[in-house]
């Protein structure tokens, strides 16, 4: 007869984990490409309500968020705020972490927020992103 334990054994959150995550955050604040390329493994996927795009190396990488940083500076990006932040570690070396970004211009007026959904991986003891999803929030 087969025997199914209904207990659950807590795992103990790596603090990397967050740490990583917010110092992604802080790098992105820059707007400058190489500051962020760091923070991922490649290949990478990061998805968007407009497309999907796979980042296989860091070039690939900077050409896509040289892109991206060069719309928020249009559009007047200054800081992000992040809330409910939360880290789910699925295994030794596998976590996600969830949230909600409030992006601000320079008047600290709101320039937008999504929710985030970042899968990482341990690769050599540090923490990399290897899929970002950004799911935009609108107010309807």
């Amino acid at each position: 007869m087969n025997h199914i334990s209904t207990e659950l054994k807590p795992m103990t959150i790596d603090p990397l984990i967050l740490k990583t995550f917010l110092d992604y955050a802080r790098a992105f604040e820059t707007l400058v490409p190489s500051a962020v390329l760091p923070f991922y493994h490649y290949p990478a996927i990061l998805i968007s309500e407009q497309k999907p795009a796979k980042i296989t190396n860091k070039i690939i990488g900077c050409v896509v968020f040289k892109i991206a940083m060069t719309k928020l500076k249009w559009r007047g990006y200054d800081h992000s705020e992040t809330e409910s932040l939360e880290v789910r570690q699925l295994r030794d070396d596998l976590a996600i972490v969830t949230g909600t970004v409030i992006r601000y211009k320079k008047d600290d007026s709101e320039l937008e927020r999504f929710d985030l959904n970042y899968t990482m991986r341990k690769v050599n003891h540090d923490w990399k992103i290897i899929i970002g999803v950004l799911l935009a929030i609108t107010g309807d």
